[in-house]
């Protein structure tokens, strides 16, 4: 039974899905739809407002218990068990890099976010105008388009 699973849009009976929004409004309004399974086997659904632009995507935790959820580009933490439970990051984010036994890096082009067990990690500075794509990990640099190495490393590894 999968822990999350993105639905097509709000449930037409049953309860009503969780609002999460950042800012506390729009929770009205239909965004990224994603039911959850608790560790008892509930099904309940949570409704994520979008932020400005960017990716969506739910993906595992770095922790292995909670679920990272991004809706068009705004970050949320959420505890299957714990509803009430609401952290946010990013902004804007477009880029998700895994790093396999460490946690996940996400960008929007012109700064990064690491987010490994604890949480966030680090933030990093601007490293652009106009943002950077094609980022890639080359050991514990960053490197993507004509940006070089960006000047972050990854210290946590």
């Amino acid at each position: 039974m999968p822990r999350f699973e993105i639905e097509a849009g709000l449930p037409p009976y049953g309860p009503v899905a969780e609002p999460f929004s950042k800012s506390g409004r729009g929770t009205h309004g239909e965004g990224l739809v994603v039911r959850f399974t608790d560790s008892r086997g509930r099904h309940w659904h949570g409704n994520f407002q979008p932020g400005s632009w960017g990716v969506n995507a739910v993906l595992d935790h770095p922790d292995g218990h909670r679920v990272i959820v991004i809706s068009s580009g705004q970050g949320y933490f959420i505890d299957p068990d714990n509803r009430a439970r609401r952290e946010y990051f990013g902004s804007d984010l477009r880029m998700i890099l895994p790093v396999p036994g460490w946690g996940v890096i996400f960008g929007n082009g012109l700064w990064f976010e690491a987010v490994g067990v604890s949480g966030v990690l680090w933030i990093s500075d601007r490293i652009s105008w106009d943002g950077r794509q094609a980022i890639e990990i080359l050991g514990q640099c960053l490197k993507g388009g004509s940006l070089g190495s960006v000047e972050r490393l990854l210290a946590s590894l």
